[in-house]
């Protein structure tokens, strides 16, 4: 499942102004240093104007996990999610004890809406990074995106408060978050800036997808590669140049929807190019993308492919390859989809023909309640797409349940979208 969790505009968050595309980092002032330097000016403590903090996190099938504080109280494990507003759960709200009050609505990926309520954080803290007394959306998450196994599930959101007061610098692979005073920061590293504008709130880049250039919402919460905009794909005729498609079932806060998955011959963005990227769009006339006017969004299968620094005072990000540059993105290898929603175990929706699934007799309604030896209640969402897209070859062991009746399967992965 795509694990794309998505707030709409809310009317509350840290307003920016619209950037023209024309205007282009500013790099001649400040030059390019040496990339073992410092990234920040300044290492004081978190008491000055500036500092910098570097936390750990988990990346867990692409989802970028940091353990907040709230209110002085936690770690709670939340996700570090660009497309969003910060934001907790029902269930998170009522373990602080926070007071919730007013409603509204916030859009998903699927174009339907989820109530949501509200509430005040006097203090959030991620490392030695503090940002205070916000008006918090309280936001019901569905199971898919929430459950982490045997592992405390997943809290709420952060994103745009955040990423207003600090600059961030995301390393995927080395497993890290590095934090600085925005008004601090200063970029020391080797990479390629590529101008930030804002839409709706939404963090936008120019990039091309088959040459032909977008804007691009980078989405650090959405597990797949690329988004596109289902009008993007019928302005250029992605779907007759691109037939060769799986339809599959994909999630966002607002449920499950149907999407349409190829692969593009090339994906550019600051100075680089990606071969094949794996690309979803909707299989309706629903646009895939909520809020902001985009083509599409830059998920975490591409962005892991770099080291990226936001700087949103700067209007700035700054990409540097990383040691998986050029790693291929990929879709499912398995054949099926399955999903935690009203059992303990993955209930399977989707089977498609002639795959691994299909071949190893799985049925949609299937429910797998052992994957390797492991009981499905320990195995989170997240962590059960990993498994799922090991190395092609690798040997499956599931045990399903199947009208009452407990059936082992075994099947080899392979990829879908070669």
């Amino acid at each position: 499942m795509s694990g794309s969790a998505k707030i709409a505009y809310l009317g509350m968050v840290f307003a920016f102004a619209s950037v023209h595309p024309a205007i282009a980092c500013d790099v001649g002032a400040r030059g390019v240093h040496d990339a073992s330097s410092h990234l920040f000016q300044s290492s004081a403590s978190p008491e000055s104007s500036g500092f910098e903090t570097v936390i750990p996190i988990s990346v867990e099938s692409g989802e970028v996990i940091v353990n907040v504080t709230i209110n002085g109280r936690g770690p709670f494990p939340m996700m570090f999610d660009t497309g969003s507003v910060e934001a907790v759960s029902p269930e998170t709200a009522a373990a602080l004890g926070l007071e919730v009050e007013g409603s509204a609505t916030a859009r998903g990926s699927g174009e339907g809406t989820v109530p949501i309520a509200f509430t005040r954080v006097l203090k959030m803290r991620l490392g030695n990074a503090e940002w205070l007394d916000q008006a918090v959306p309280v936001l019901p998450l569905p199971r898919f995106l929430t459950d982490r196994g045997s592992r405390p599930p997943l809290a709420g959101f952060v994103g745009r408060e955040l990423l207003a007061r600090f600059a961030v610098r995301l390393d995927y692979e080395a497993r890290t978050m590095t934090l600085a005073s925005a008004q601090e920061f200063r970029y020391r590293g080797i990479g390629t800036c590529v101008s930030l504008v804002f839409d709706d709130k939404i963090p936008v880049v120019y990039a091309a997808a088959d040459g032909l250039v977008g804007r691009f919402e980078i989405d650090t919460g959405s597990t797949g590669a690329l988004v596109l905009r289902h009008r993007f794909v019928e302005q250029h005729g992605f779907g007759a140049r691109h037939p060769s498609v799986l339809s599959i079932k994909s999630g966002g806060i607002d449920g499950v929807f149907e999407t349409i998955v190829t692969r593009l011959d090339g994906f550019s963005i600051a100075n680089a190019e990606l071969d094949r990227p794996v690309a979803e769009f909707p299989s309706s006339g629903k646009s895939g993308l909520p809020g902001a006017d985009v083509d599409g969004s830059i998920g975490s299968q591409i962005l892991r492919q770099f080291v990226i620094t936001f700087d949103y005072s700067r209007h700035e990000l700054w990409f540097e390859r990383s040691a998986v540059f050029g790693t291929p993105t990929m879709q499912w290898k398995t054949g099926f989809q399955a999903v935690k929603a009203d059992t303990p175990g993955f209930r399977v929706v989707t089977v498609f023909p002639n795959s691994p699934a299909a071949a190893a007799g799985i049925r949609v309604g299937d429910v797998i309640i052992e994957v390797d030896g492991l009981p499905a209640e320990s195995i989170g969402q997240a962590e059960f797409t990993d498994l799922m897209r090991r190395p092609d070859g690798t040997l499956v062991s599931l045990s399903i349940v199947r009208d009452g009746t407990t059936w082992p399967v075994a099947l080899i992965l392979k990829e879908l979208l070669p």
